[in-house]
């Protein structure tokens, strides 16, 4: 039972890192959403980029869909290990997951806002950039969950008093320098142009980079976890 559980959680492992994946490769170069939609663009520049993509915009939202659920079973993964540091009550072990579950909820909304706004591309042009805008918004700024996310796991690894920590001291202060980064992406109701607007470097550029390699750490320490865990 034992080695057999084992198995479960590095295939569910693995089933997110294809996940990751997945999920990119309909986000772009399927949907061809990277770089993001400039938010000064006029509702006929928008309109303009549904109808020229439709096809492609619909099945990229599809993969981004697939690839977002994908992710979940890392969380039940992460979660468990977490409960070998806290015991029974792991109540941040059930915080990180049921964050974790919010924080990809809004992987799942925007794809859906926007494959709306593909579904009839000649609408009004006013509607389809507002949906657009829904989309954008959705994407980028529910951070909060993941900054939650963060701050449990890292609470949880400087907890780990054991002879044979389950993840490494350091990737506690890697998590809170994440959710750190992550906190600009609140700033992008305010701003159309410059770092802080939906495509600039500091709201975009670098809590994306921020997420590529917290999950590359993440999904490495925790196989490691999984593989010597007694």
């Amino acid at each position: 039972m034992r080695s057999m559980s084992k198995s479960h959680q590095i295939l569910c492992v693995w089933c997110s890192a294809l996940g990751i994946l997945v999920l990119g490769i309909g986000y772009w170069p399927i949907a061809n959403f990277f770089p993001p939609h400039n938010p000064m663009a006029s509702a006929d520049e928008i309109v303009a980029i549904y109808q020229q993509h439709t096809f492609n915009i619909r099945l990229g939202m599809i993969l981004m869909q697939v690839g977002a659920a994908m992710l979940f079973p890392f969380l039940a993964v992460v979660s468990l290990q977490m409960r070998r540091i806290e015991g029974a009550q792991a109540v941040l072990a059930d915080t990180q997951m049921l964050a974790g579950l919010i924080n990809y909820l809004f992987l799942l909304v925007p794809a859906f806002i926007w494959t709306v706004a593909a579904f009839r591309p000649d609408r009004s042009p006013e509607i389809t950039l507002l949906m657009n805008d829904m989309g954008w918004l959705a994407f980028i700024m529910p951070i909060t969950p993941a900054v939650i996310q963060n701050l449990a796991i890292g609470f949880a690894v400087l907890a780990d008093k054991g002879e044979r920590p389950v993840y490494p001291r350091w990737l506690a202060f890697f998590n809170f320098l994440a959710s750190v980064l992550f906190i600009a992406d609140l700033m992008i109701t305010f701003f159309k142009t410059g770092p802080f607007a939906w495509n600039g470097l500091i709201s975009f550029y670098v809590p994306l980079t921020v997420f590529t390699l917290w999950a590359i750490v993440m999904i490495a320490l925790t196989l490691k976890a999984v593989n010597q865990q007694q």
